[in-house]
């Protein structure tokens, strides 16, 4: 029987992972996880009343209603139909059990209250919260900017793109991989009810996705529709859903043309101290790159400069450097300072960093104020170098 088949593997992952959740975000999410964990325990009876509860309060959980049906036929002593898994009845149910074990492993393996994801490592002062979506375990976490360091203040369940992570072409129905921010908010009035509550639209493709000739559109964190509570671990052409009271819930904290969004594939939990540690690593790349900036000592501060390096306007290594020692010829003194800066480690299977900042540049000749983002590549030898410079969106 299905219902069985998720006891077993529940109970098996309980023993594997070993039971270290932290307190849930929602009451239908809490109720669910109770239901699951009388499963996990053989408690049957004690599963179909917490399920029972939550029906009546949520009755368009799909999960909910499944697993209360299964363990139904079970006490009746009947052996529910299973169907193929080229039946599309099959892949439904298929689907749900993958939502039931992502809600459950989460259960067991919630990061602890002052764990620091590895793609956060400091927020400037005008970034009050961040979102970081764990993309292969179907968590939204809500982070807010604690002295510049992201803290956990609340999860929640998500699907993803049905064909996974890491879009590159269009219609790919992936989901990206890589740091963006919320464009706008799009209320429910002016959308389909295919987005249900209402939509945040991100800046998919970004920089970083042109310089590697991705495409497409339209990626936004958004509801679902008025007749379910949410979809699939992977049911979307790319988007992150949540459900309709998750996007409530997170527009409180969402601010257009500012919060940070990360999609990663790679997520991992860090100690305060070994965040520090990143983050030191790339905080001194950046202040030994501006004191030769200062300096005015012109080759060395290229040497900061990855060979594939490329600029907003286009210019290659060559081209960029060239321009640089024509400018810097004519520089007596510089003077520069950084602040609000902001440190992403970028998901991606080159050693990538984002680090933005406001940059107040002053020389005998020129000043100016800018809002600046570059990213950083480590290089297996010369260590960390930049890869790509812009002015920030």
């Amino acid at each position: 029987m299905r219902f069985l088949l998720l006891t077993l593997s529940m109970a098996a992952a309980a023993t594997a992972w070993g039971a270290t959740a932290g307190p849930e975000h929602a009451d239908q999410e809490t109720q669910l996880v109770s239901a699951l964990s009388q499963i996990s325990k053989g408690k049957l009876d004690g599963a179909l009343a917490d399920l029972s509860i939550l029906i009546r309060e949520q009755p368009d959980f799909r999960l909910a209603n499944y697993l209360y049906g299964d363990l139904m036929l079970a006490k009746a002593g009947r052996i529910p139909n299973l169907a193929t898994s080229n039946d599309e009845y099959g892949a439904r149910k298929h689907a749900l059990l993958e939502e039931a074990r992502s809600r459950w492993r989460h259960r067991l393996e919630s990061p602890p209250a002052d764990a620091v994801p590895n793609a956060v490592l400091a927020l400037a002062p005008s970034y009050a919260h961040v979102i970081v979506v764990d993309l292969l375990r179907n968590r939204l976490y809500l982070m807010k900017n604690d002295n510049g360091v992201p803290k956990i203040q609340a999860d929640f369940y998500a699907s993803i793109g049905e064909q996974g992570t890491g879009k590159s072409t269009e219609g790919d129905a992936k989901t990206p991989v890589g740091v963006y921010h919320v464009t706008e908010y799009k209320d429910n009035e002016s959308l389909p009810d295919l987005y249900g509550a209402g939509a945040f639209p991100v800046n998919y493709p970004n920089e970083l996705d042109l310089l590697y000739g991705r495409t497409g559109y339209g990626i936004w964190v958004h509801g679902v529709p008025r007749d379910t509570y949410n979809r699939a671990p992977r049911a979307s052409q790319g988007c992150v859903v949540v459900s309709n009271e998750d996007l409530e819930d997170l527009r409180e904290y969402i601010t257009p043309g500012v919060t940070p969004v990360v999609f990663t594939d790679q997520l991992e939990w860090l100690t305060p101290e070994q965040a520090a540690q990143k983050r030191w690593e790339l905080v001194t790349a950046v202040a030994d790159w501006r004191q030769l900036w200062e300096k005015v000592d012109t080759e060395a501060y290229l040497g900061y400069y990855s060979a594939q390096f490329v600029s907003h306007d286009g210019l290659d290594k060559k081209a960029f450097s060239e321009y640089k020692r024509e400018v810097n010829a004519g520089k007596t003194d510089i003077d520069i300072k950084l602040r609000d800066i902001s440190i992403f480690r970028y998901p991606s299977k080159q050693d990538l960093a984002l680090i933005t900042f406001t940059e107040s540049y002053l020389s005998n000749n020129f000043q100016a104020v800018v809002r600046k983002q570059q990213f950083w590549k480590r290089d297996p030898e010369a260590g960390w170098q930049i890869l790509h410079e812009s002015r920030a969106e």
